[in-house]
């Protein structure tokens, strides 16, 4: 678990020394958080909290799972799935309360309390988020969701209406922590040891989240070509956040909008309108813009982007001084 002295703000952290990504390698302890970032995943601008807490959390782990921490987690989330449908499926049927949401609530924040994850998976608070600009896009497209769901408002049925924000809140805290929070981090944990790019990791976690989305049809009894378009739009929507994860360390942030989106929908009931439609097309173009966020960069921006991360106050010291 990540120390208190270790939050520190801007891009200075604590002055204890990141843990090597292979304790066999003595040389890496002392590499500054450019070097870390640059032998993790090469020459793209990832969030170097990111890096540093996914370093950390691989110093972390501990038996089986230092072993092997991608069966591992995927076996974490299909445990936390299984939970959530075999005990809370029954009881959704019986009320207006989403108890598969509840339930992944509380096994999500159960590991992750446990293990004392928070911010190593991505949980940190605004001081540790970086590249804010990247989540405006998904703050436009997370209100324009729920401008939807008020212009169709279903008030067929008012204890639903008022369950839906908070329910979608949570929807939206289970569903991150656990396919972008904890699977994602351990993918990565296993990318950063094999030598490997983060894009496989994402790929593979958005396709996981889509397929989660399948507890609908047996839950819910969603219509088949309904369902299979929620799962194609979830595995888009699962790329575009896994890169935006990577770009700011914002999870919170994340699962905010997410719950936002959700909202949105559930507001609007069983009525369609064209901004939902729009935005649900919206999702391919994001998932490839989510790949061109973790595209290469050349190596000269690299460099310099890497010079600035390691030694900020020089690069402002450059900035400021006359010519």
């Amino acid at each position: 678990m990540c120390s208190a002295d270790c939050e520190g703000t801007g891009t200075r952290m604590s002055a204890t020394p990141p843990p090597a990504l292979d304790p066999a390698e003595p040389g890496t302890q002392g590499k500054s958080d450019a070097a870390l970032r640059a032998k993790a995943f090469g020459e793209r601008r990832l969030a170097p909290e990111r890096v540093r807490a996914l370093a950390q959390l691989e110093a972390g782990l501990q038996g089986r799972l230092k072993r092997r921490p991608v069966l591992y987690g995927s076996l974490i989330v299909a445990g936390v799935a299984l939970l959530a449908i075999l005990i809370g499926a029954p009881l959704s049927t019986e009320s207006d309360l989403d108890a598969v949401t509840l339930i992944g609530v509380i096994c999500v924040a159960g590991v992750l309390w446990r293990q004392g994850w928070w911010r190593e998976v991505g949980f940190g608070g605004p001081s540790s988020w970086r590249s804010r600009r990247l989540l405006i896009v998904p703050a436009v497209w997370a209100l324009l969701s729920v401008a939807g769901g008020l212009a169709s408002l279903d008030l067929s049925d008012p204890a639903e209406m008022a369950l839906a924000l908070p329910q979608a809140l949570l929807t939206g805290f289970w569903e991150e922590g656990l396919t972008r929070g904890l699977l994602l981090s351990l993918l990565l944990v296993g990318a950063l040891r094999s030598g490997r790019g983060p894009v496989g990791a994402v790929l593979i976690s958005a396709v996981v989240f889509g397929l989660l989305h399948m507890l609908d049809d047996v839950v819910f009894g969603t219509a088949q070509v309904k369902g299979l378009v929620q799962v194609l739009f979830a595995i888009m929507l699962g790329i575009w956040f896994g890169a935006l994860l990577l770009r700011t360390n914002a999870l919170w942030a994340l699962a905010g909008l997410h719950g936002l989106f959700n909202a949105g929908s559930a507001l609007k009931g069983g009525n369609d309108n064209i901004v939902g439609d729009m935005l649900v097309l919206s999702t391919l173009l994001l998932a490839a813009y989510g790949l061109f966020l973790l595209r290469r960069v050349k190596s000269d921006d690299h460099a310099g982007t890497a010079q600035r991360d390691a030694d900020p106050t020089a690069a402002e010291a450059r900035e400021v001084a006359p010519a």
